[in-house]
């Protein structure tokens, strides 16, 4: 009975730890994606996508 209530604890702290690192790495995509948006860019140079490595189908035309 008492393992399982002390499982019950850590469970939750581990959910409320997981939603807190969520949040934070939304936050942090979103800085992120508002910066590189004002870096200059040579026109014709492939954007690319720095998450997964892929060029976009776009380029920039600036």
């Amino acid at each position: 009975h008492m393992l399982h209530e002390r499982l019950d604890t850590i469970e939750e702290k581990v959910i409320k730890t997981v939603e807190h690192l969520e949040s934070e790495v939304k936050s942090l995509l979103n800085m992120i994606s508002e910066t590189t948006v004002n870096i200059p860019t040579v026109p014709g140079t492939p954007l690319i996508d720095a998450f997964d490595g892929q060029y976009l189908v776009r380029y920039n035309r600036c």
